[in-house]
């Protein structure tokens, strides 16, 4: 039973972490406002890979290190930051400015995934504005930027209040369920996505070797992460099943209801049928980006040769 409670605990922990993972994927978001992107979106790609590992992978492994489990402030469920790991390490380490340091430092990287978040948002609904599936007016711009859907993404910040409300854990444990099975769907719709592209190439015989960028071991490690990602966000709410929870089986799976009520009445609706490989467009601003002329600038300090090179 001690066995099983742990295999419990380690999944139901999946989507804070999985929560903490999104967003990676929005390097291909930015790639209608990037300088060269057969060159820079491949680099990004690369890059984003580097970034998990020393800015996610290490940090845990090192607060694992510094932090024991049984540490009584991991559980104390404050309201601000003094139950952050880091605080945490900061605190046992006796560097009494670190904590305030580290305070500063999250309050930063919370700001920057705010804007990254807007950024990709607006990008997005003013790409379903230009292929009617939103209203046409989030793609008005005002000097080359979509105010009014930047405007409207932004009114979801708002949201963020509610964690100041006597039940503000509650609220901010849908928030959390909501957005990590939404970003679980969205990669798992970017792998079915992946496996279509590839399909689209071998039927038009082109080799992967011409891409920009050719993930390694394809198409296995799509199946490996389509498979878990699906087993995932169809289980990752079981503890609402034991005992039967209602309002914890909503919070879980609330996301892939959408999802999926959304999905059926598109179909139901629109009625769009399903495009051939022989059929599929995926031509359309490619000869534009193949004829262009970039001016790359050539590194010349040791941070800058080092940056490229891992690129």
């Amino acid at each position: 039973m001690r066995s099983l409670a742990k295999f419990v605990g380690f999944w139901s922990v999946l989507i804070q972490a999985g929560f903490s993972y999104s967003g990676t994927e929005l390097v291909a978001v930015a790639a209608g406002e990037t300088y060269n992107p057969r060159k820079t979106i491949p680099s990004a790609i690369r890059k984003t890979f580097f970034r998990i590992i020393f800015f996610f992978v290490f940090t845990i492994f090192f607060i694992g290190l510094l932090v024991p489990y049984d540490n009584e402030q991991l559980r104390a469920g404050g309201d601000d930051a003094t139950a952050s790991p880091l605080v945490i390490a900061a605190k046992l380490a006796g560097v009494k400015t670190l904590p305030g340091l580290i305070n500063a430092v999250l309050l930063c990287t919370v700001l920057s995934a705010a804007n990254s978040n807007v950024y990709s948002a607006s990008r997005i609904l003013v790409g379903l504005a230009g292929e009617g599936f939103a209203p046409k007016f989030f793609q008005l711009t005002k000097g080359e930027v979509p105010v009014y859907a930047v405007g409207f993404t932004s009114l979801f910040g708002l949201l963020g209040f509610m964690n100041v409300s006597s039940a503000g854990s509650v609220a901010f444990n849908w928030l959390i369920q909501i957005s990590g099975v939404a970003g679980f769907i969205a990669w798992a719709c970017i792998l079915v996505s992946h496996l279509a592209f590839m399909k689209i190439l071998e039927n038009r015989d082109i080799s992967r070797d011409t891409l920009p960028y050719k993930a390694m071991l394809q198409p296995w490690f799509t199946y490996y992460g389509l498979f878990f990602w699906v087993l995932i966000i169809f289980t990752q709410g079981f503890t609402a099943f034991i005992p039967w929870d209602t309002s914890a089986f909503f919070i879980a799976y609330i996301s892939l209801i959408l999802f999926a009520v959304l999905y059926i009445g598109h179909k139901a609706i629109v009625r769009p049928r399903f495009v051939r490989p022989s059929e599929a467009d995926i031509d359309s601003g490619r000869k534009e980006i193949d004829e262009a002329v970039f001016e790359e600038p050539v590194p010349t300090t040791f941070f800058g040769k080092f940056w490229s090179w891992l690129s």
